[in-house]
């Protein structure tokens, strides 16, 4: 063999090992994520203070509706972002959007979810000579039952689950009385 044609095997080989590594890669891109990892990234994403007590406890309107969005925006996008606007956490695969669950139930379950964050977020921005006690009675009732929805879905993946907002006690009650 001649070394042009060993040359030439080389560069063959060259090529169909980048064509391959290149469909592995674009293979790879293209795999949707696991319901799995999409749900422990929520898990993170609804573990702030906008969903630990009361609705009448949150001191900044804004700070509460800036933590709406940010959690609304990961249930969508399957990313995790700071209030800075940087990326914390993302899937990893596609996630483009809810109709990307393999599961029925749980696809449903987080089409609930957004549409009651939307609300929250909706009720949230209205002035607060607009807003009324049944208002804040509505969002504490939209946190608690869309925690009762992913609550059931961590259940079933073996994530931690949440206390239901309304349900954490005040610091003054959790305290020691002894203190």
């Amino acid at each position: 063999m001649t070394d042009w044609e060993k040359a030439a095997i080389v560069a063959l080989i060259g090529l169909v090992g980048g064509w391959i590594a290149a469909a592995v890669a674009y293979l790879w891109q293209r795999r949707r994520a696991s319901d799995k990892e999409l749900f422990l990234l929520l898990r993170q994403a609804f573990d702030r203070p906008a969903f630990k007590g009361p609705y009448i406890w949150q001191s900044d309107q804004r700070a509460f509706r800036e933590a709406i969005d940010i959690t609304l925006k990961a249930v969508k996008t399957g990313r995790h972002f700071d209030r800075r606007g940087q990326e914390i956490l993302r899937v990893e695969g596609r996630y483009p959007g809810s109709f990307s669950i393999r599961n029925p139930a749980r696809r449903k379950a987080i089409n609930d979810v957004e549409d009651r964050l939307e609300r929250i977020a909706a009720s949230s921005r209205k002035s607060p000579e607009e807003q009324t006690p049944e208002m804040a009675k509505q969002i504490d009732c939209d946190r608690d039952e869309v925690i009762r929805i992913l609550n059931r879905i961590w259940k079933s993946l073996n994530i931690v689950e949440m206390r239901l907002p309304t349900e954490v006690k005040v610091l003054d009650e959790v305290q020691d009385p002894l203190s």
